[in-house]
């Protein structure tokens, strides 16, 4: 009966140790940025409500841009765009561009995004303050939008 318990444990205690090298191997190379999960997922805007982000893009020298939708139900009008991306926020609160009910805007110069890396991927949180023009009541929409840079 202990030869068939030393077996066992044997036989777990070999590939325990076998699978944790694995994970710690597989760990290293996604930290190394071998594995870029964003290059897999493509293009993608997430989480906007009532302003939606139809177009945007982000070049390799961090210029940014991007074109919203109005879904909202009545006109209105973009106040200010803010973003973050990895712990750095930038503003602008000079957009002031009206975007009638169902229709997308112009493409829109947002400012630029810092620690940009030709052909590497990003997630930037995303937060768009806007006024309904019939009630004159201001609101965001936010959320997340991925891709290259490039």
């Amino acid at each position: 009966m202990v030869m068939k318990g030393q077996t066992a444990l044997d036989f777990l205690m070999t590939y325990g140790w076998a699978l944790l090298l694995i994970v710690l191997v597989v760990g290293a190379l996604f930290a190394l940025g071998i594995f870029d999960i964003g290059s897999f997922l493509g293009s993608r805007a997430t989480g906007f409500a009532q302003v939606g982000v139809a177009a945007w893009r982000v070049t390799d020298t961090g210029n940014f841009t991007a074109q919203f939708t109005n879904r909202v139900g009545s006109d209105i009008r973009v106040d200010a765009v803010s973003w973050t991306y990895r712990g750095v926020t930038g503003t602008n609160s000079a957009v002031n561009t009206t975007i009638t009910n169902g229709q997308t805007s112009s493409t829109l110069e947002l400012g630029t995004v810092a620690d940009v890396s030709a052909g590497s991927s990003y997630s930037i949180q995303m937060a768009i303050t806007y006024t309904d023009l019939n009630t004159n009541f201001q609101y965001q929409s936010s959320g997340t939008i991925t891709g290259s840079f490039g």
